[in-house]
């Protein structure tokens, strides 16, 4: 099996809740690996180590996509004996030259948990440096960019640690410690984003889309599905829900005054996501909505759709410019799965002149020619619902 050290660093900012942090960090990265076989995990002076049957390239790619995580290695095991040390120093180095011939540099990063250690970190690197110039002498040190990085890493009970790379990580904190939120997710460029970097906060994801057909195609939904699954790598398990809209939609077009149309379905979302927060015991909700983007996201308009809300509503966005966005989503691989020319449901009937600074009294008066509970129990009871798992396991359903 391969040996993995994991290390954080928000979680290590914590008090006195800081083992429950760990905890669910360890949770979440051996859900999200067990799908390529056996893995375990175990909690060692602020660092997690894994172990993993599965392939390098594989593990190392779903670890980059763990939450909580700041960076992790590839290590070698070992005792505190210097002839070790030294095997597995010059081992390693050995095999970082073979994949990269052309290194011209090396520096060694040494660190000391147990003083029990006679050689300090200085001292250490210093021993460890002279081992692998004498196997290769053609190095040079560089103590800052340095072509080649070994490090090392004593630790208590006779046991050290050495590696190549730190890989990079999410950095933020494991899902799931800051609750359970319903994401609305639209299929395009920005609730993905917003999706993702709640996601890094901590938030556990229930996306919920709103679907209209027959007057908008399947296609607009298969994106939907493409893109939870492609946000999956994120959590251990993700929940979407996708609601039927259509009818709602008609009933607004019949009843309501056009330049509110909008509007209104906005606040008829919310009001389908209040019936379905209790059952999954949801914080809040979460949309990428960003400050006067479009014409429903001024701040008259945001309030008039927060105000049909009953938990929350975060919007990460909302301070983004849409250059921003554009790159975090390219940065997440979104961005093509939601540029696919399939519009959502908030393009069907829309106003000739919708309003940019609407009232929340006007709204509800609106809302009031509406059957609401007739139309909201009808949306409820259409609701289809897909579950997704760690790409480790290439399934969804």
């Amino acid at each position: 099996m391969s040996l993995y050290v994991l290390r954080y660093h928000e979680i290590a900012l914590k008090g006195a809740n800081r083992d429950w942090f760990e905890k669910r960090l360890a949770t979440n990265v051996k859900a999200q690996l067990k799908p390529l076989g056996p893995v375990e995990t175990k909690r060692v002076r602020g660092r997690i180590l894994v172990q993993s049957d599965g392939p390098s390239a594989q593990v190392e790619q779903i670890l980059s996509w763990i939450p909580g995580l700041a960076n992790f290695s590839l290590v070698l095991e070992t005792d505190h004996q210097m002839a070790s040390l030294a095997e597995l120093a010059t081992k390693l180095v050995n095999q970082s030259l073979a994949k990269n011939p052309n290194a011209q540099t090396f520096r060694v990063c040494a660190s000391r948990a147990d003083k029990r250690f006679p050689l300090s970190s200085q001292q250490l690197g210093a021993e460890l440096g002279g081992v692998v110039l004498e196997g290769q002498p053609q190095l040079k040190v560089k103590m800052k960019g340095a072509d080649l990085e070994l490090g090392v890493e004593i630790w208590a009970g006779e046991k050290a640690i050495l590696y190549l790379e730190k890989l990079p990580g999410q950095g933020g904190l494991p899902v799931g410690v800051s609750g359970r939120f319903i994401s609305f997710l639209s299929g395009g460029i920005d609730s993905p984003v917003a999706s993702q970097m709640m996601m890094r906060r901590g938030a556990e994801l229930v996306y919920l889309n709103f679907h209209a057909y027959p007057y908008i195609g399947q296609e607009s939904k298969e994106k939907v599905l493409a893109l939870v699954k492609h946000l999956s790598r994120y959590q251990p398990k993700s929940v979407l829900l996708v609601a039927p809209f259509a009818e709602i939609q008609k009933a607004i077009k019949a009843n309501c005054r056009e330049r509110l149309r909008t509007i209104l379905y906005r606040r008829l979302m919310f009001q389908v996501a209040n019936h379905i927060a209790p059952q999954y015991s949801v914080k809040g909700f979460i949309t990428g909505e960003a400050l006067g983007q479009v014409a429903s996201q001024t701040i008259e308009n945001l309030r008039c759709t927060e105000d049909a809300a009953t938990l929350p509503v975060l919007r990460p966005l909302i301070g983004l410019e849409k250059d921003q966005i554009i790159e975090r989503a390219q940065a997440i691989g979104s961005f093509e799965i939601s540029i696919q020319p399939f519009p959502d449901c908030c393009t069907l009937f829309q106003p000739r002149r919708p309003e940019t600074k609407g009232r929340i009294e006007e709204l509800r008066e609106e809302e009031s020619r509406l059957d609401l509970p007739a139309l909201l129990e009808e949306c409820l009871a259409g609701l289809e619902k897909h579950q997704f798992y760690s790409p480790g396991a290439d399934t969804f359903f």
